[in-house]
């Protein structure tokens, strides 16, 4: 049997993401929670045409494969996730590429320096995790969950000039 021609191949696009939780989550729990936001957003039919797949995924960090005319659906699904297995998580989509190579290359490389910045910028006001950091802003998962259940939010949401004042 002969492979296929590249012009007859299908053509994928890998989105590489990260995720922030309280909680150790596990890859078959996120490939569930993938497949489960996908067909409630775009059914069965749309579901069928993205053609996802999770490549990988360490805990924190992962990879989805997808039709490259799909990205931006895929992008759409990592976003609507909030919650696995009753811990709350944020997905966070670092960028598409062609290959499995670029996008560990490009976007899965870990980043310390952003580590040290997010909790220098968070100190004793605010008590919780910070998860992720963006310009002056801060989302962080506070210690007291009450809190955020009342709010019927996932994540309370500063910035560093906030987080200045309260000092």
């Amino acid at each position: 049997m002969k492979p296929l021609q590249p012009t007859l191949r299908n053509r994928f696009r890998y989105v590489a993401f990260t995720i922030s939780s309280e909680g150790f989550v596990r890859k078959r729990d996120l490939r569930a929670e993938v497949f489960r936001a996908a067909k409630s957003l775009f059914g069965d039919i749309g579901l069928g045409k993205l053609r996802l797949k999770l490549v990988t995924f360490d805990g924190t960090k992962g990879l989805v494969r997808c039709h490259y005319e799909h990205v931006i659906e895929l992008q759409a699904i990592l976003a609507s996730i909030g919650k696995i297995e009753n811990n709350r998580i944020c997905v966070t989509v670092l960028g598409a590429s062609g290959t499995i190579k670029a996008a560990i290359e490009k976007y899965l490389q870990i980043d310390e320096k952003i580590r040290r910045i997010i909790s220098s910028c968070v100190t004793v006001p605010v008590s919780g995790k910070a998860v992720r950091m963006r310009g002056k802003e801060i989302d962080i998962i506070p210690e007291d969950r009450e809190i955020i259940d009342r709010a019927d939010v996932h994540f309370i949401g500063i910035t560093i000039d906030d987080n200045e004042r309260l000092i």
